[in-house]
């Protein structure tokens, strides 16, 4: 039960969610909105733009940017090349034929990343999932299940590979403490020049508009 009102704008919908306690009136919940009209304001100049996925427009696929196109009749497939992605798909599907080549992509180039790096260190993976979250790009658990956001393959190959490494280290370290962070450095030495390029650019993979039925950037 909510003790006092709470205010939160998703960044990436621009979705503004109140929280009011429960004896609370209309009238004090709208005087709260109308107090924190300026952060509001602030907050929502702050969402991702949502850049909806057509043929004709690119997409970032290991840090390159792909034009994507209808699949050619000669092609067998799916197909990803130097400047192009083609695609078996009409315009209507083409987001989620584009998500599930990105998904299937992500499983294909990750998960032996995660196994290498997992053997490497001599620890065990119970599973590992692939996610679009909206917050994290990556977790792991107690247990040694691993989760990932399969969005992380539009980014270079360096960035990906250190999420990985950072989830692959929390197998031997459950927190951010100093052992931590010196395994990181051990298997991925430049994992600051990445994890500040997650920071600069992170919010930009966000931006793409897969499912459109969803109504926002999932």
């Amino acid at each position: 039960m909510a003790k006092r009102f709470t205010l939160r704008v998703c960044k990436i919908t621009g979705e503004i969610n109140l929280t009011i306690p429960l004896k609370s009136s209309q009238g004090s919940a709208e005087d709260f909105i109308e107090k924190n009209a300026h952060w509001i304001s602030h907050q929502l100049k702050q969402v991702i733009p949502r850049d909806y996925v057509s043929f004709g427009k690119s997409i970032p696929i290991e840090g390159i940017e792909r034009v994507i196109v209808p699949k050619e009749k000669s092609f067998t497939g799916n197909i990803l090349q130097k400047k192009h992605l083609y695609l078996e798909s009409d315009e209507l599907n083409l987001g989620l034929v584009t998500k599930r080549f990105l998904l299937g992509r992500a499983s294909t180039i990750l998960t032996p990343i995660f196994q290498e790096q997992a053997e490497h260190i001599k620890e065990r993976i119970k599973s590992i999932k692939f996610k679009d979250t909206k917050s994290r790009w990556g977790s792991c658990s107690s247990e040694g299940s691993l989760m990932i956001n399969w969005r992380l393959i539009m980014a270079p190959p360096s960035v990906y590979r250190y999420v990985v490494v950072h989830e692959v280290s929390h197998l031997r370290h459950m927190n951010h403490g100093t052992k931590f962070w010196e395994l990181v450095k051990k298997l991925h030495p430049r994992y600051l020049n990445d994890r500040s390029w997650l920071k600069r650019n992170g919010r930009s993979l966000k931006k793409f508009v897969f499912d459109v039925s969803k109504g926002d950037a999932a």
